[in-house]
């Protein structure tokens, strides 16, 4: 029960529709904490790859360059997209360490049923400064590339 020179107030603070400051969207109440958390376009978020922060409408298109950087795997000595480092980590590695240690020991026969753990993820590197710059580099080199397609598309669209 509100009273009712309280009406108002309770209703501004707990029923009435708020006015999202990043993507000017009006949203109710009731989604409020979702929206904020899941939903606006413009809620900053980190990239998987790298870990910058920047607008979750921006996410998609960030990683599809980002994850496509390579680095060196020091086990196979071989380059890796970073897209695919886990995925390498799990099939190769898994499968050399079983080999290895099948070679050592032939008498262990593993049930089929066993379950293995995943190999840990690996933790987040520190950003060097040429890891820094080329990652910067990278950023630059696309937003220029986007900004000439637009140009382009938009002189298509005029003719």
């Amino acid at each position: 029960m509100v009273a009712r020179k309280l009406m108002d107030e309770h209703y501004n603070e707990s029923h009435a529709p708020v006015n999202c400051t990043l993507c000017k969207e009006i949203v109710t109440r009731e989604i409020w904490d979702l929206h904020k958390s899941e939903q606006c376009p413009q809620r900053i978020v980190a990239c998987d790859y790298c870990e910058f922060e920047l607008p979750a409408v921006e996410l998609h298109e960030h990683q599809d360059v980002c994850g496509n950087r390579t680095e060196f795997c020091q086990t196979c000595k071989k380059y890796v997209r970073l897209r695919e480092w886990i995925g390498h980590e799990i099939q190769c590695h898994a499968n050399a360490n079983a080999n290895a240690s099948a070679q050592t020991s032939s008498a262990r026969i593993i049930p089929e049923r066993e379950v293995r753990p995943p190999p840990p993820v690996r933790p987040p590197r520190p950003m060097h400064g040429a890891q820094h710059k080329r990652l910067l580099f990278t950023i630059a080199v696309t937003g220029i590339a986007v900004m000439i397609g637009s140009i382009l598309f938009q002189r298509e669209e005029s003719f």
